[in-house]
């Protein structure tokens, strides 16, 4: 599942449950909407790897 961070922005895929963000450990995480979901799959086939966006910005 991929998901997203309110305070920070990350985007990050893991299978099972998440408590907390692994880029600013805070605990405000959400499933990704789908335009999320394909920015971060855009990014790994660019060969990054993590992607932070906060509001506002686009790619």
């Amino acid at each position: 599942m991929t998901y997203a961070c309110e305070d920070c922005g990350f985007l990050f895929y893991r299978a099972g449950e998440v408590k907390e963000c692994p880029s600013c450990e805070k605990p405000h995480i959400r499933s990704a909407t789908e335009e999320e979901i394909g920015r971060l799959e855009k990014l790994l086939e660019q060969g990054k790897t993590s992607l932070e966006i906060k509001e506002g910005q686009t790619l």
